[in-house]
């Protein structure tokens, strides 16, 4: 058994950095009794030289953590990963040979839409370019995880019901859910993710909550910040403009009984034209 300090002398890897594995699950050390300090297998070690391995092959962190739970087999995870270095090898040489073609020296110059249109003919030849859809996706995904919430079958007036609800829930929805700290805010949990809840009683009756305790170590890998920020934000607002259109839309189109076609015609364009904007922000904001 080593500590923290020898287990990162021995593998190159900063403590920040194994005591992230451990907290998103992928390393599980023993403690110490007394003073709950880490202790480190030889089998430890090498896991961290594992993680070491495949993240310098840029490998994502879920990817790995099925390859070290034995989900995926391991030549199974370096042909995808192949797979996807080789596409990304691809867009960054579409993308390094289209800046070549950019001839305006000032941005007020730029002809966007000349290029926009070029940079679509040549994906529909085969080119890649980046996809900031799959950003997007990414973005929801991760805001999945940041919380949760359901109507537990009780009202939870002690943490013995809460912890039952949690289970529940968890079994409902075929989670792998550990309690850390039972209670009326307990923590626990989620497949190796770290989270909270409490209790919620309003119109609808009860809802226990469910949050993550550190959101910051789940964010998208490969998006700077302030893309995600900007995705984040637009991801939140999605629901509740689709809600307003769906209250909104039935009483004000009555409005337009002489041209109810020219009307929602128009707003339709409105809202695409909003789409497009919104898309070109994305594009071509410097985010970095």
């Amino acid at each position: 058994m080593v500590t923290i300090k020898e287990a990162e002398m021995q593998t190159g890897i900063t403590r920040q950095n194994i005591r992230y594995y451990e907290k998103i699950g992928l390393l599980q050390p023993s403690r110490e009794q007394e003073n709950k300090y880490r202790n480190y297998s030889e089998e430890d070690i090498r896991r961290l030289k594992l993680i070491l391995l495949f993240r310098k092959l840029d490998m994502p962190l879920e990817e790995i953590r099925q390859l070290l739970e034995g989900t995926i087999e391991l030549q199974d995870a370096l042909q995808m990963q192949k797979e996807m270095l080789v596409e990304r090898q691809q867009k960054l040489q579409a993308a390094i040979s289209f800046c070549g073609q950019i001839e305006e020296k000032e941005l007020t110059q730029l002809d966007v839409d000349r290029y926009l249109s070029k940079i679509k003919t040549e994906e529909k030849n085969g080119h890649y370019f980046a996809d900031i859809l799959q950003d997007y996706k990414k973005v929801l995904q991760s805001e999945s995880l940041r919380e949760f919430s359901f109507s537990p079958e009780d009202f939870c007036t002690t943490p013995r019901q809460m912890t039952e609800q949690l289970f529940l829930y968890a079994e409902q929805h075929h989670l792998n859910l550990v309690i850390t700290k039972e209670g009326m805010y307990p923590e626990f949990t989620i497949d190796g993710r770290e989270y909270r809840a409490y209790r919620v009683c309003g119109r609808m009756g009860m809802v226990i909550h469910g949050e993550l305790l550190h959101p910051e170590l789940y964010k998208p890998e490969n998006i700077p910040e302030k893309r995600y920020q900007i995705l984040r934000m637009i991801s939140k607002l999605m629901i509740p403009v689709l809600i307003f259109l769906l209250v909104f839309l039935p009483r004000i189109l009555p409005l337009f009984k002489d041209d109810l076609l020219n009307a929602a015609v128009s707003l339709l364009g409105l809202a695409g034209f909003a789409a497009y904007l919104v898309y070109l922000a994305i594009l071509y904001k410097n985010y970095d």
